[in-house]
């Protein structure tokens, strides 16, 4: 394993976290937005 092989499976992890807290973010969002619209409705 060279150096270089080690840097990219490092990234592709770290851009796969990041990924998925960003998924987490904007799911949180889009609930809240729903959840204020719903209040809104009724």
């Amino acid at each position: 394993m060279t150096s270089v092989e080690y840097k990219s499976a490092r990234r592709a992890r770290i851009r796969v976290i990041l990924i998925d807290i960003a998924v987490g973010v904007v799911s949180n969002l889009l609930v809240t937005a729903l959840a204020s619209v719903a209040s809104l409705l009724f």
